[in-house]
C-alpha cells in the first residue's frame, strides 16, 4: 500500500486557508458517513493511489488524477447547504472547484495544458455516477471524451468511490460500471470522439445534435477569428505577427476610443457598433478578426449566435498567458488602454476556456 499526505503537496500548503475550511466542513450523513471534506479528500488521494489501474498511467495522467483528488471537493466549503431535512448538499461544488483550481494552479505557474486538464476533470468528476440521469446520455460522454478522457474519469471515480462510506457502494459501483461499457460501445472510452470534419463536431454542438456521425460535407466561404484572453495577453502583438494588414480587425479598444468610452463605463454602445460592423462583413463574406477579451463561454456564444445565420467558419485563437506575466506587463502598458491589475484579477476569476465545442477550430497560444 502506497500513501501520501495532502499536506505533502506545495500547493495544499500555499492555500492552507482553503484545505482547512475544508476539515470544518460536515458532508452527507447518507453519502458521506467517513466524515468532514477533507478526510474524504484525503481517503480519495490514497485510494487513487493504489488503484492497479492508476500504476498503468503516463506521468502526466497520474499527476492530472492526483491534483483531481486534491482539488474535487475544494469548493465544499462555500457550497455547503442544509435542505429542509437536514439533509447536507454542495450543488454545484464541482463547476466552483475546477475554476478554483484554475486560478490556483495558474497563479502558481502551471502550464496550460496541465491546468486545462486538471479544470476538466474536476468540472465533470461526478458524471460517471449519474450518466443515465442525463437529458442525453451519449453527448455527456461525446462531450467528456473531447474536453477531459473518460478513461482518466472513470478511474477517478473508483477512486472517490472507495474513498468514502455510504450506504449504497455496490449500487454507485454498478453505475459507474455502466459509465464505462457505455464509453467502451461508442469507441470513446481512451480517446475523443471522432467527427468526419469540424463542421459535423460544431453542427452536432450548436445546431442539432441528434446525429453525430452525420457527414454534412459544408464548404466555408469566409473565416471569422476570434480572439480570446485576458488584458495584456498580447493579442494585438499576436495579431500583427500573424496577419499585419491582411484582414480587417474589428477592435472594442479602438471603438472605445472612436465614442471616446472608458474601459470601465458602459459598454451597449461599443459592442452594438461592432456588432453592426461584423455583421456587414458577414454580408460580404469577407473574412475578419475580432479582438476583444472573449473570456467568457455566454460572452462567446452570443457572437457566435448572432453570425450564424452567415454560416462562416469560426476560429477561436486563445491566448493564454500566465496571470502573474499579464499583471507585470499590465503594469508597463500605455495609460489609455490600461485597466487596473483589480479588474483584471476579477477578469481573471470568471475565465471559462474555449473549447473545440464552440467552434470549428480552437488555437491555444500558450506562454
Amino acid at each position: 500500500m502506497s500513501g501520501k499526505l495532502l499536506a505533502d503537496y506545495p500547493i495544499v500548503q500555499d492555500y492552507r486557508k482553503q484545505f482547512d475550511a475544508m476539515k470544518a466542513t460536515r458532508q452527507d450523513r447518507i453519502h458521506h458517513q467517513e466524515g468532514d471534506v477533507y478526510t474524504h479528500t484525503q481517503l480519495v488521494l490514497n485510494a487513487l493511489l493504489n488503484l492497479p489501474e492508476y500504476r498503468e498511467l503516463s506521468a502526466f495522467e497520474k499527476q492530472v488524477l492526483e491534483y483531481t483528488a486534491i482539488f474535487h471537493d475544494i469548493a465544499k466549503p462555500v457550497t455547503y447547504t442544509v435542505l429542509d431535512d437536514n439533509r447536507i448538499t454542495h450543488p454545484r461544488h464541482a463547476s466552483v472547484g475546477a475554476s478554483m483550481a484554475r486560478q490556483m494552479l495558474d497563479k502558481e505557474n502551471y502550464k496550460f495544458n496541465f491546468i486545462s486538464a486538471v479544470y476538466y476533470t474536476v468540472f465533470y468528476h461526478g458524471y460517471p455516477f449519474w450518466l443515465l440521469e442525463k437529458e442525453n446520455p451519449l453527448k455527456s460522454v461525446i462531450t467528456t471524451s473531447l474536453l477531459t478522457s473518460n478513461k482518466l474519469l472513470y478511474i477517478f471515480a473508483k477512486a472517490d468511490l472507495l474513498g468514502r462510506v455510504c450506504k449504497d457502494p455496490d449500487d454507485m459501483l454498478y453505475k459507474l460500471e455502466l459509465f464505462k461499457e457505455f464509453c467502451l460501445e461508442n469507441h470513446i472510452y481512451d480517446k475523443p470522439k471522432q467527427f468526419h470534419a469540424a463542421y459535423d463536431r460544431f453542427y452536432y454542438f450548436n445546431l442539432n445534435d441528434s446525429y453525430p456521425d452525420t457527414q454534412l460535407f459544408h464548404q466555408y466561404d469566409y473565416t471569422i477569428y476570434m480572439l480570446s484572453g485576458l488584458p495584456a495577453s498580447g493579442k494585438d502583438s499576436y495579431i500583427h505577427q500573424r496577419w499585419g494588414e491582411e484582414l480587417p480587425i474589428i477592435s472594442l479598444d479602438d471603438i472605445r476610443e472612436e465614442l471616446d468610452i472608458g474601459p470601465t463605463e458602459n459598454q451597449g454602445r461599443v459592442i452594438q457598433l461592432a456588432r453592426e460592423k461584423s455583421k456587414e462583413y458577414c454580408r460580404r463574406k469577407q473574412s475578419f478578426i475580432w479582438n476583444a477579451t472573449n473570456i467568457t463561454k455566454n460572452m462567446r456564444a452570443q457572437l457566435i449566435q448572432t453570425w450564424l445565420p452567415y454560416h462562416p467558419k469560426i476560429d477561436i485563437i486563445f491566448l493564454f498567458k500566465n496571470i502573474n506575466d499579464v499583471l507585470r506587463d499590465n503594469t508597463g502598458r500605455e495609460k489609455e488602454y490600461k485597466i487596473s491589475n483589480e479588474k483584471i484579477l476579477a477578469m481573471h476569476e470568471k475565465v471559462q476556456f474555449p473549447t473545440v465545442l464552440e467552434c470549428h477550430t480552437l488555437e491555444v497560444v500558450a506562454n
